[in-house]
């Protein structure tokens, strides 16, 4: 449906996004607002799946509802879902989450004062960032899945639980290695803080609350015609009408034929 490149650009933006604000801040200093193997990681583990379960077996509707109605096919031929206008839909819509992420971190983490009096650090800060943008560009995958089977919830969910498996097994780990020392006595603050467990869903959801709305009023005042396509699939509503004459009067209302 054309929509599976543009998540893909979403999920790598949402980190670009966050540090080319974090450059500025930093007043050009060369400091980096993630750990780099991290970063390096999340094209290649944390959000590689989603665009593949997306891609190859998300339907929007079902191959017997697309013989019945074959009107349906000229969405693809009208490129309905993948045109320059949807694609800067989607920059600016990654532009907005990624203010909202960055801003929204910031205000969590401005004192970050833990249990213990001491406060959190750099990677503290800029970790639990991370998992916010990572949860934020999940939920917006789900928010475009149309049909969900046990790859999809494997892909968008398993993702995050990758992450955070991931994180503490590699943060706890590596600096002992020597390896990314920048995770040295960053996993057990983090863990144990409930600004991080708050941080995450509630950028998340303000994030994705928008994007929800959307979708909504989209389909209750201002559907297309695969939208109804979709209520009869999920209803499994029975149509005895010709096969054309349904979608006809929702593609080209002008028409009475």
């Amino acid at each position: 449906m054309g929509r599976p490149p543009c998540q893909t650009h979403l999920f790598f933006f949402g980190t670009v996004a966050d540090k080319v604000q974090y450059v500025f801040q930093n007043v050009f200093s060369g400091m980096i607002i993630y750990e780099s193997w991290t970063l390096s990681f999340y094209n290649v583990f944390y959000t590689v799946l989603p665009p593949l379960v997306l891609g190859i077996l998300d339907q929007f509707v079902s191959a017997r509802l697309l013989d019945r109605y074959p009107q349906l096919y000229s969405l693809g031929q009208q490129n309905k879902f993948f045109k320059i206008s949807v694609f800067v839909s989607w920059i600016l819509t990654a532009v907005y989450h990624s203010i909202i992420l960055y801003v929204g971190g910031n205000l969590f983490w401005t004192y970050g004062v833990q249990g213990d009096g001491l406060v959190a650090n750099h990677w503290v800060w800029g970790t639990a960032m991370y998992g916010a943008v990572l949860l934020t560009v999940l939920g917006k995958a789900s928010l475009i899945t149309n049909n969900w089977t046990k790859y999809h919830v494997a892909a968008i969910p398993g993702s995050m639980v990758i992450w955070i498996v991931f994180i503490v097994v590699y943060g706890t780990v590596a600096p002992k290695l020597n390896i990314s020392v920048e995770y040295f006595g960053v996993i057990p603050r983090l863990f144990t803080s409930p600004i991080f467990w708050i941080e995450m869903p509630t950028l998340a959801i303000l994030c994705l609350a928008r994007d929800f709305c959307w979708k909504f009023s989209k389909r209750l005042w201002r559907p297309e015609a695969y939208h109804h396509v979709q209520e009869i699939q999920k209803y499994n509503i029975q149509d005895y009408r010709p096969r054309y004459v349904f979608l006809l009067q929702y593609m080209y209302p002008f028409r009475r034929d």
